[in-house]
C-alpha cells in the first residue's frame, strides 16, 4: 500500500486547501480522492477570483508522482488553465502482520 501526502500550494492570495493523506495503490482512486477533497475548498476562492467554471476541474500528476496540479479545460472554446500546484510525497505502508 502506498501512502500519498499532498501539500497544496497557493490559490489566489492564500492556501485554502488543507493537506491530505491518501492510502491506496490505485492511481485513479488517488486522483479522485484529491479532487473530491480539494474542490470544495477551491470553489469559493475561484468564484471570488471571477472563475467559478474552473472548479469543474481534474487533478493530474507528473510521471513520478512528486507533484501535481489542477487542470480546467473548455475544449469547445479552446481555453484551459492549470492552478493550485501540489507537492506529493509517497511512502510504502506495511499492513499489520507484514
Amino acid at each position: 500500500m502506498t501512502r500519498y501526502t499532498v501539500e497544496f500550494g497557493y490559490l489566489g492570495e492564500g492556501r485554502p486547501v488543507p493537506d491530505l493523506t491518501v492510502d491506496t495503490d490505485d492511481i485513479n482512486e488517488f486522483h479522485r480522492a484529491v479532487a473530491k477533497h480539494a474542490i470544495p475548498y477551491m470553489r469559493p476562492v475561484l468564484t471570488d477570483m471571477g472563475h467559478p467554471e474552473a472548479a469543474d476541474c481534474f487533478f493530474q500528476t507528473n510521471t513520478d508522482r512528486t507533484m501535481g496540479q489542477f487542470v480546467w479545460l473548455d475544449l469547445a472554446a479552446g481555453k484551459g488553465a492549470r492552478f493550485c500546484a501540489a507537492r506529493i510525497t509517497a511512502a510504502e505502508v506495511r499492513k499489520a502482520g507484514e
